[in-house]
């Protein structure tokens, strides 16, 4: 393979990477006028009981998400999700041929704007590509959705502005498939998941994943293997996609972990 070839299609994979108290108002109390002519009754008053007001309890993500048994409700899920914005730290492999991309980030999920930091690194055929280690090229971006990429002391800005995709956009197209896509409840280290699986077809992607859309629809891509695990909060805790990219099998897998709220970007200086 000519090493043009090889960038063309290391390029290609490297898209590939790229992530309620209570308030109770009391009841008038019933009035009655006695005839003058009846004698008035001495009525000892009962005493009227203090009602305690029950705790309104707090709707959890999981106890809406799961039934009694404790199966997860993608669907429910995914809608709690699309109402919370959350970060997560994303660890993603990508193969293929003589490719192997590795990318580490921090990134904001499920927002107006997806945004965060990013470190790669990729190597053709055994040769460091885009560099490697502490040295590989960091991308940020930032919460006003301006993407910029560091590659040794320098900073520019990208006319990428998809480098984290809409992982949520990919579960709900996996559910748009039906019920063949819904493959059940899994341990995943430890968190229970609900796995989600299926051949996606191109078009979905152009909503959640534009830049890379172009760039497999260009190479005559039809549509990929999609397999996703959630959690109870709609949250992807697994992704793993394969691809065939011109006769090469590419795969793109990995983990989403320590999840907490949305994190400031900002641009680098």
């Amino acid at each position: 393979m000519r090493r043009s070839t090889v960038l063309a299609v290391a390029a290609a994979a490297v898209s590939l990477v790229a992530l309620v108290g209570c308030t109770d108002d009391a009841a008038p109390a019933a009035s009655s006028t006695a005839p003058a002519s009846t004698p008035t009754a001495t009525v000892t008053p009962t005493p009227t009981a203090v009602a305690t007001p029950t705790p309104t309890a707090t709707a959890t993500a999981t106890a809406v998400a799961t039934t009694e048994g404790g199966v997860i409700d993608p669907e429910k899920a995914l809608a709690l999700a699309e109402k919370t914005p959350y970060a997560a730290t994303q660890d993603f492999t990508t193969e293929g041929g003589p490719i192997s991309a590795l990318t580490r980030a921090r990134v904001n999920l499920n927002g107006p704007v997806r945004s965060g930091r990013l470190a790669e690194s990729m190597s053709a055929g055994g040769t460091d590509v885009i560099g490697s280690g502490s040295d590989s090229p960091t991308v940020v971006v930032t919460d006003d959705g301006t993407t910029y990429i560091k590659s040794g002391s320098s900073w520019r800005t990208s006319p990428l502005g998809d480098r984290i995709p809409d992982y949520h956009g990919y579960a709900k197209a996996l559910l748009a498939l039906g019920p063949s896509a819904r493959t059940g409840m899994e341990d995943c280290e430890g968190t229970p998941c609900y796995h989600l699986s299926g051949t996606v077809g191109l078009e979905p992607m152009k909503a959640v994943e534009p830049e890379q859309y172009k760039i497999l629809k260009g190479k005559g891509v039809e549509s990929f293997q999609l397999d996703q695990w959630i959690d109870a909060q709609g949250r992807t805790v697994r992704y793993d996609r394969k691809t065939e990219l011109r006769g090469i099998q590419v795969r793109t897998h990995g983990t989403f972990r320590d999840f907490g709220p949305v994190e400031k970007v900002d641009p680098p200086r």
